[in-house]
């Protein structure tokens, strides 16, 4: 009896221990080395009216930003990305990238003062006809984000989902979205988001053709050289229980969250459904 409660004591130790070693592993690299890939953060909202997973509280986007800052990470745009991923330039250690979806106003209005705060550079993806409308950015709001090295890149022209349209529907989103963005802000777009970060087959071929250098979806995951450049996986960040701690943990561990969620997902996907409830998702 005592043998075997020394043998699964030891069983358990080893294995708490290996767990330990990965997390910890995984948590290093992520942190001081781009072999991990480079995280792409994504946020939408950001305010303290409207509380939904996808609306960070202020007080919590200033903890999040202050800890990247105090940690000495290094915000890089869309472009030094590019140029990482597809032109071999390097990286400073730690790089990190800031998105936020639609072009909400909040973003002008409350997360802009704090990335200036913190020195800060990011990306708007702007929905093409949403540009002035209620709750959205204007376009000397726009212009300002884009004064204030914040830039601004394509959401689609209408954000619908583009893997219900034929090529050329969807050629016409990523290009009428491309020419009112152009208009406004004097500069090339070159980069998009897909809507709800759904792409299929006919939606990678036309932003190829449409001339877009990256596309982004939502797939929980970094972005390393080797990827398809037009199907870059992002880190979600959500309001949630504890919104600081699950944006540390995405941070550090991507690879371990995005396993978590396709786990979920392929057991779903398989009628599996009550087993796929159970997954922690991160």
């Amino acid at each position: 009896m005592k043998r075997k409660i020394k043998y699964w004591c030891t069983v358990v130790g080893i294995f708490i221990l290996g767990a330990a070693m990965y997390i910890g592993g995984c948590w290093w690299t992520a942190s001081y080395s781009t072999i991990a890939g480079v995280p792409i953060l994504n946020y939408h909202q950001v305010n303290d009216v409207n509380y939904s997973p996808l609306t960070m509280q202020v007080p919590h986007f200033e903890q999040q930003m202050a800890y990247l800052h105090d940690n000495g990470y290094h915000t890089i745009t869309l472009d030094e990305l590019y140029a990482f991923l597809e032109e071999g330039k390097a990286l400073p250690d730690k790089a990190v990238v800031i998105t936020f979806d639609d072009g909400y106003q909040d973003n002008y209005k409350n997360a802009l003062p704090i990335l200036k705060k913190y020195g800060m550079k990011a990306t708007v993806f702007m929905i093409g006809d949403s540009v002035g409308a209620p709750r959205f950015m204007t376009a000397d709001e726009l212009r300002t984000m884009q004064q204030n090295g914040i830039d601004v890149e394509s959401h689609t022209y209408s954000h619908k989902d583009l893997t219900k349209m034929d090529q050329a529907n969807v050629e016409s989103e990523l290009m009428r979205s491309r020419l009112i963005l152009e208009d406004v802000l004097h500069k090339p777009v070159r980069y998009v988001a897909y809507p709800c970060g759904f792409y299929n087959d006919t939606v990678l071929k036309a932003t190829k053709d449409t001339g877009y250098r990256l596309g982004l979806t939502v797939t929980t995951g970094n972005a390393r050289r080797g990827d398809n450049p037009l199907a870059l996986q992002r880190l979600a960040v959500f309001e949630g229980d504890d919104p600081f701690l699950s944006m540390r943990i995405r941070l550090h561990m991507a690879d371990l969250v995005g396993s978590m969620w396709k786990l979920r997902d392929a057991l779903r996907d398989h009628g599996y459904v009550e087993i796929a409830s159970k997954v922690p998702l991160i």
